[in-house]
């Protein structure tokens, strides 16, 4: 399926050309003066640029859509105010760029995707796409809004994909309460936190596959379960027994780098750091100090339980 991006959305970008549509003059000139701010800003980690987009998106950009195209057969759609994915309108952000690399060199092989805190789909279209070689995907999203945006985007690979509104804990079936933060930090709330958000039943990764009928997959989860993922993980020993591959995010803000060394030092995971064109091992946690120099993002990081399995992508 080709996709016109003039069909998508009134503001777009193709990040496989750089073509960006802005039908207005006030729409041109905001990109351009935020995409000039993103180049300039790259060498401090582009502070600022959120606070920016967020700004642009509440004066210009209201209730209006925007489309993000990432292939031929792949497009992903947002609200036009939301600064998290609005900044993806920029050539000069680029959405976590060592994830797609690490993506497109597995699209050769062959496996099941689980994405875990899916958000708007913009992974799991990838992967479901031609970029990421039209793997079959489990997508599952427990905010409800955000799930109505995510079901939207998957509907073009409804053949590959299938979308679950849950949240992801170690035990199935359990109701419980989203805090009431931005969709980006959305998860459930913590027991020092008012469970202000919406009620939502829990599903574990190894009934999440069951259900599916994914027992013989070869599997690639991705957690991004904002601080659950030690739930999240025990509820997957049947997959991690079958040498799942997990991506997971150890965030900047995190100087003990907790979940790291957990998998380290009590599972004996091997760890594998993802860096824009390759990955480097990670023996101990100590080591991520070299590589986590900003606060503000999250750093994509890959667990295995047998050091043997997916040699040809980790080596």
């Amino acid at each position: 399926m080709q996709t016109d991006a003039r069909r998508i959305a009134a503001l777009s970008l193709d990040r496989t050309t750089g073509r960006a549509l802005a039908p207005t003059l006030p729409d041109r000139c905001a990109l351009m003066l935020l995409d000039a701010y993103g180049w300039l800003s790259r060498s401090f980690q582009q502070r600022g640029l959120y606070r920016a987009c967020r700004l642009a998106g509440k004066l210009l950009w209201g209730k209006r859509n925007a489309s993000i195209v990432l292939g031929p057969d792949a497009f992903v759609s947002f609200p036009a105010s939301d600064p998290y994915w609005n900044r993806m309108l920029l050539r000069s952000y680029d959405h976590e760029p060592e994830l797609a690399h690490f993506l497109r060199a597995l699209a050769q092989t062959d496996y099941g995707f689980i994405d875990c805190g899916a958000n708007i789909g913009y992974w799991s279209v990838f992967v479901a796409s031609s970029a990421g070689g039209s793997k079959p995907v489990l997508a599952v999203e427990a905010s409800a809004p955000t799930f109505a945006l995510l079901s939207s985007n998957l509907a073009q690979h409804s053949d590959k994909v299938r979308a679950f509104h849950r949240a992801i804990l170690d035990r199935s079936g359990v109701e419980v309460r989203l805090n009431d933060a931005a969709h980006e930090a959305r998860g459930i709330a913590a027991e020092s936190e008012a469970p202000s958000g919406e009620a939502v039943l829990s599903i574990a990764i190894d009934d999440l596959i069951a259900q599916a009928g994914w027992q013989k997959r070869r599997l690639v989860v991705k957690l991004d379960v904002e601080g659950v993922e030690r739930e999240a993980m025990a509820g997957m020993e049947v997959a991690l027994g079958a040498d799942a591959l997990v991506i997971y995010e150890d965030h900047g803000a995190d100087p003990t780098h907790a979940l790291t060394r957990h998998l380290i030092e009590d599972r004996g995971f091997d760890v594998h750091l993802l860096l824009d064109t390759c990955t480097a091992p990670i023996a101990r946690a100590e080591e991520l100090d070299a590589w986590k120099r900003d606060r503000t993002r999250g750093y994509n990081l890959v667990a295995r339980r047998n050091a043997e399995s997916w040699r040809e992508v980790l080596g």
